[in-house]
């Protein structure tokens, strides 16, 4: 009897953590997908479809140190990037890195390069290559962008990190 009643214990502990374990892979894959999502609203130069992906008191600091408060502010600042300097961009995820802070919280770390946007005057700039962290929150049963930091690339790197290597790759100046 004690044999049995350890083997339906096992059993059971055994089956709770396969669904937890699954769903920390669908989790992880889903986490995976948003810059993949960013990337292919950036591609439409669609900044409505770009803001589906934050919350609605999500707060993002662009490159340049805008601070956008709410999606709409959000949605708005990336229509009109989108439709004016940046209508000819494209930009490419090249890495990603997921860690889970709790289940439902997690840090997406992403390298992108870009080229094809322009200067505020008008003239073209030349590819660069940066990092997006993004803090995501499951609402709802949907990951969404609570938080968001967008950096660009340095001209080089500095020598106190020389020997330093990121988790994922963040390149500094194009390869030739």
């Amino acid at each position: 009897m004690t044999k049995t009643i350890k083997s339906a214990v096992c059993l059971l502990l055994c089956s709770l953590a396969t669904p937890n374990s699954a769903r920390a892979e669908t989790d992880e894959e889903a986490l995976r997908q948003l810059p993949k999502t960013y990337c292919d609203a950036w591609a439409k130069h669609d900044g409505q479809a770009l803001a589906q992906m934050m919350a609605e008191d999500v707060d993002f600091v662009n490159v340049g140190a805008l601070w956008l408060h709410g999606r709409s502010a959000f949605e708005k600042y990336h229509s009109r990037l989108l439709s004016g300097r940046f209508r000819e961009s494209s930009l490419t995820l090249m890495d990603t890195a997921v860690r889970f802070l709790r289940p439902d919280l997690a840090v997406v770390h992403w390298s992108w390069k870009i080229h094809g946007d322009k200067d505020y005057d008008g003239s073209p700039r030349q590819e660069r290559f940066g990092l997006l962290v993004m803090l995501a929150e499951k609402r709802n049963g949907k990951w969404l962008v609570i938080l968001a930091q967008n950096t660009n690339s340095g001209p080089k790197k500095a020598p106190e990190g020389e020997d330093i290597t990121p988790p994922i790759s963040v390149l500094i100046t194009p390869p030739k």
